[in-house]
């Protein structure tokens, strides 16, 4: 991928995260709203979680779509892509067995009607999912970046 579509991805992806924010800053109002016992503040989560959305799909589509040019050019290459989708995939199902479909506060599951309960529980999973997979992320991210600091000391 060359530098300047790079450049274009990210104004686009800054552009529209400051569209997002604006967004949200005109809709802190809806946070302090009480409906039927329950805070309102679809004004502040759902544009978060759409936006995150989008990300996660803008990263599965180039992801899956820019190395495909030099999958083709060197198909040696297709084995270890296909290990990495694979690990994926692996991990992602690895985030959703740890995942559990209430909040990790017991009070607030209670405060919960039965009903709610079951209404929310998909987004429970969701989030909790999310989380988790975060924090795999963060820690394999970190775990890298030390292995290859400690391969290029021993190197030297």
């Amino acid at each position: 991928m060359s530098r300047k579509t790079l450049n274009i991805i990210t104004i686009i992806l800054f552009v529209v995260s400051i569209i997002v924010g604006i967004f949200i800053l005109a809709n802190l109002s809806a946070i302090e709203k009480v409906q039927d016992g329950v805070y309102v503040n679809a004004g502040l989560v759902n544009p978060l979680l759409f936006w995150a959305y989008c990300l996660l799909g803008i990263t599965v589509v180039l992801v899956l779509f820019l190395p495909l040019p030099s999958i083709i050019k060197n198909p040696k290459s297709l084995k270890r892509t296909l290990f990495v989708i694979v690990g994926i995939i692996i991990a992602s199902g690895i985030v959703y067995l740890l995942s559990q479909g209430k909040p990790d506060g017991e009070a607030i599951w209670n405060t919960l009607l039965p009903k709610q309960q079951d209404e929310y529980k998909a987004d429970f999973l969701t989030a909790n999912m999310n989380i988790i997979g975060a924090e795999i992320a963060l820690i394999l991210a970190v775990a890298v970046i030390l292995w290859s600091m400690l391969k290029g000391y021993v190197k030297k």
